[in-house]
């Protein structure tokens, strides 16, 4: 709108100018307190922390709310603090570290949770225990200190699953990794994750500089492309904001060894090809090493490789020359 000064001078002026701030004024607070309302009516829907861990359906679609104070009580949680996205209590499980300093972790990010055919029955049936147990398993299998992290409303984690592949999710997850650092004596890490959990790895490599290595999976590093390529306007999770790391990639603030693996299934019916391969078309371009491998996914849509995912990054976390990596993946990779 165009305001004219004609007839406006002195006093009259400067009522205007007071009438003009506080209009502006109102309007802000009234913009803010009906995000304020919104947020805290989300906020208020969630379920309450349970110490036990809550891995019910109802957690997913609700999302699970904690304090500073419930989650300082949980030996494997750390509390997620960020400037911009919140707090959220993280759950993580940790192996193979035998009471002894290490300076390298492989950390694992799942799948989605929550999907368009419901919740996995097995996730239903998970315990503290039982997730534990596993996280054992997976650091004697692949000889290494390994962490497996529940992402921001799941395995008993605080948080809103329906956020997943926004901007936050990543940045909370970050933030739990900046306190794992410190709870567990790690410097470096080497990530990998499944799909959802894929973008996740892929996120974290365009704000960490403490990742050697990282392999994201079937992963929709491109959640634009995905929709679109599926016909749709928006992300499956109902939101047109989805992070799109390959944007947001600068040489400059990643390891200076950092070497990317970028793994899926050319045949993958659930996350196309191409919106997995654009993560490492950017990492080329910003002088970043990375390599494209290709294994068998499992399920009806071949989407499946987390055994890969985490073989692969448990070679580079060992060290093995890339082209070692590259020979034995041309072996074989299934699942």
């Amino acid at each position: 709108m165009t305001m004219h000064r004609t007839g406006r001078s002195g006093p009259a002026r400067r009522g205007w100018r007071q009438v003009s701030r506080w209009v502006c004024h109102a309007a802000l607070v009234a913009t803010t307190s009906v995000g304020l309302s919104v947020a805290n009516a989300a906020a208020a829907d969630r379920l309450p922390f349970n110490a036990a861990g809550d891995f019910s359906e109802a957690a997913l679609r609700r999302g699970v709310q904690a304090s500073k104070e419930a989650c300082d009580t949980i030996d494997n949680a750390v509390w997620a603090s960020t400037r911009e996205h919140g707090q959220e209590c993280l759950r993580y499980w940790a192996a193979g570290f035998n009471g002894k300093q290490v300076t390298r972790a492989l950390v694992f990010f799942h799948g989605d949770v929550l999907t368009d055919n419901g919740v996995p029955p097995a996730y239903l049936k998970s315990t503290n225990a039982t997730v534990q147990h596993w996280a054992e398993l997976t650091a004697r299998k692949l000889d290494v200190p390994f962490v497996f992290v529940g992402r921001p409303g799941t395995y008993g984690s605080s948080g809103d699953h329906t956020q997943r592949r926004r901007l936050a999710e990543s940045m909370l997850i970050s933030a739990g990794l900046d306190q794992l650092k410190t709870k567990l004596r790690v410097s470096e890490w080497v990530v990998a994750g499944q799909s959802g959990g894929g973008h996740v790895t892929s996120s974290l490599i365009t704000e960490r500089a403490d990742i050697v290595c990282a392999v994201p999976t079937s992963a929709p590093s491109s959640p634009r492309l995905r929709w679109l390529a599926k016909g749709l306007k928006k992300d499956t999770t109902g939101y047109s904001d989805s992070y799109e790391p390959g944007e947001h990639l600068q040489a400059a603030k990643v390891h200076p060894k950092l070497r990317v693996f970028v793994l899926g299934n050319p045949a993958d019916s659930n996350v196309p090809w191409h919106s997995q391969t654009i993560m490492a078309d950017r990492l080329k371009a910003a002088g970043i090493a990375v390599e494209v491998l290709s294994g068998e996914g499992l399920g009806p849509k071949a989407h499946g490789l987390p055994e890969s995912a985490r073989a692969v990054a448990s070679w580079c976390h060992h060290d093995l020359p890339t082209k070692e990596i590259l020979r034995k993946a041309a072996a074989g990779l299934k699942g």
